[in-house]
């Protein structure tokens, strides 16, 4: 039986083989016809290009370098309080909390002193003990010399004279001053007092606490009379600085730089007034940074306007260092920018 689609005037055959061509005529057509009938694009006249000009204005004038770095404020002492002596706490100063100030000399917690007194008191009889016996060797010494004067036997020797024992008296009595001494010592040491004006940072014992000699801790102090900040500098910095440099002698090279400190604290941004005091002796071998002190003298204290807060301890500050001057120094000042208009014939 023969297949229909070998068979030219079949259905299947006119679909297999008429209709693609069929298809690709038609779309050739519509093809035509859109670009015929496409609307023509409209002309428009491109728009001119002002160019911006930007103008820089060079004067040639003195200017003195600053230098930028950043660090956190440092107390320049810093003590841990400790207890020489042992014993019960019997007061302790209102000063004495975490942010509490006081002052050089003020007492900051008593100890009790009685078995001290009594040591003391131990040590004033030891010394007239020994003044009596220093006394009786002495008599004891003179009537050995007026015995042998009237033997009349030639140079007596030390021991007939009796001056070892004097001699030992002597030392007698020099250790027992020197008993009453650090009996003193260690009754004064009752009272602990603050060796410098400064501020509490952590207090460490409480009232009616026991403390023992040398190794119980009474609280963490630091002064405020100036506070320090660590400032590191790359060498390429430096150059541009007058830093003070000291040498084995004590003498410094030069002037100390001034320095303005700027803090943001509660919404504000606050200055200072300080001085590069010194330069660190080392220079980080990690880093190859060294490093500047900047002091600034009375933290604490308010400025005449009243208006800076304290420069506390742990602040993270900004300082700008003075560096050299530059007596004529091109300086680059730029001005509000002009559109030029360009006409072309």
């Amino acid at each position: 039986m023969k297949s229909n689609t070998s068979n030219p005037h079949s259905p299947r055959w006119l679909f297999a083989y008429g209709l693609p061509p069929l298809i690709i005529l038609i779309a050739v057509i519509v093809a035509f016809g859109a670009l015929k009938l496409k609307p023509d694009a409209a002309k428009k006249m491109p728009e001119e290009s002002l160019p911006v000009v930007k103008v820089i204005e060079v004067k040639v004038e003195s200017i003195q370098l600053e230098i930028v770095s950043q660090g956190t404020v440092q107390a320049r002492t810093e003590t841990n309080l400790i207890a020489e002596v042992s014993g019960r706490i019997l007061h302790i100063s209102p000063a004495l909390f975490a942010g509490g100030f006081f002052k050089k000399g003020d007492e900051l917690v008593q100890i009790d002193p009685i078995d001290y007194e009594a040591n003391l008191a131990n040590a004033l009889g030891g010394v007239a003990e020994a003044k009596l016996n220093y006394q009786q060797e002495k008599a004891n010494s003179d009537q050995a010399k007026e015995d042998w004067a009237e033997l009349q036997k030639g140079d007596p020797n030390d021991l007939v004279l009796r001056k070892p024992q004097l001699e030992r008296a002597l030392a007698n009595m020099a250790a027992a001053k020197a008993a009453v001494k650090m009996a003193q010592r260690d009754l004064e040491r009752t009272t602990v007092r603050a060796p410098y004006d400064g501020r509490v940072r952590k207090k460490l014992v409480d009232l009616g606490q026991m403390v023992s000699a040398r190794s119980s801790q009474i609280a963490q102090i630091y002064s405020v009379d100036i506070a320090e900040i660590r400032l590191p500098l790359s060498l390429d910095e430096i150059h541009y600085l007058d830093l003070p440099e000291q040498y084995p002698d004590d003498s410094e090279n030069r002037e100390k730089p001034q320095v303005t400190i700027e803090a943001f604290y509660a919404g504000q941004t606050y200055q200072w007034k300080g001085i590069i005091d010194r330069t660190e002796g080392t220079i980080d071998p990690k880093t190859r940074l060294t490093y500047v002190v900047a002091q600034i003298i009375d933290p604490y204290d308010r400025d005449q306007s009243g208006e800076n807060p304290p420069l506390k301890v742990g602040m993270f500050v900004e300082a700008h260092i003075k560096g050299k001057t530059i007596a004529s120094a091109m300086k680059f000042h730029e001005v509000p920018c002009y559109r030029i208009t360009v006409f072309l014939s």
